[in-house]
């Protein structure tokens, strides 16, 4: 029976995640999307900073921690905003659907219990 509700709510997360799958071919621009989306909106550093009311400096460190993987989702959409943009967050399988992976994790599972271990 729970087998049913899980495919279930695999095959609903495929409907409501259809248009971040396509999603995952795009390339992050180099440097990152907040100075993408800066530069590409003309706003200057100075700018952003005030708004955001931090010094200039801290703007491109932004940037960079975006970048680099380590700024937080809070931040992230906090600069956004001041873009007058919004973030889009998901989380998708790397390939195919969830309902396809949820069977090939069960298979790994039952696979670990066949030999004794477990993930």
């Amino acid at each position: 029976m729970r087998e049913i509700f899980r495919v279930g709510a695999q095959r609903e997360l495929d409907r409501t995640a259809r248009s971040y799958l396509m999603a995952r071919r795009v390339n992050r621009p180099r440097g990152g999307w907040l100075r993408a989306v800066r530069k590409a909106l003309g706003l200057r550093a100075v700018d952003m900073a005030v708004d955001l009311k931090v010094t200039p400096s801290m703007v491109f460190q932004l940037e960079r921690s975006e970048w680099e993987n380590t700024i937080t989702l809070r931040r992230l959409d906090e600069v956004a905003r001041i873009m007058e943009c919004q973030l889009v967050y998901a989380i998708v399988p790397r390939e195919g659907k969830f309902e396809d992976h949820g069977l090939l994790w069960a298979m790994r599972v039952m696979r670990a219990h066949q030999y004794g271990r477990r993930r």
